[in-house]
């Protein structure tokens, strides 16, 4: 069993993105939560969503790294409903092809007799 990349490569990307969605969080809540000029910036609201914005986030994203699992080789082939329907087509046409290829041999060889 082989995982993509690292452990590094694995924990950057959700940091990165819980990162950046904290700051957005933390700089609209700056902005509108302070309700004007003549008021004073609500920082601890704002350092309380990001908070919240980071943690899930990222609790998000190791969740679907989790669940994340690639099929198996074997199971793209064989029957059912892995198999191609391209295929289903051309094996139906070479029956039908046979049979009536039959169906004319017994025919002809039913008139000779």
């Amino acid at each position: 069993m082989s995982q993509r990349g690292g452990l590094k490569e694995q924990v950057t990307g959700p940091l990165i993105i819980a990162a950046v969605l904290a700051v957005g969080a933390f700089i609209a809540t700056v902005i509108f939560a302070t309700g004007g000029t003549n008021n004073q910036a609500n920082f601890v609201l704002a350092f309380s969503i990001a908070g919240g914005v980071f943690i899930v986030t990222l609790v998000m994203c190791a969740t679907l790294i989790m669940i994340e699992k690639p099929n198996d080789e074997h199971l793209g082939e064989g029957t059912g409903i892995n198999r191609s329907s391209a295929k289903l087509y051309a094996e139906a046409k070479a029956r039908r092809e046979a049979e009536a290829k039959h169906n004319a041999e017994a025919k002809r060889a039913a008139e000779e007799k």
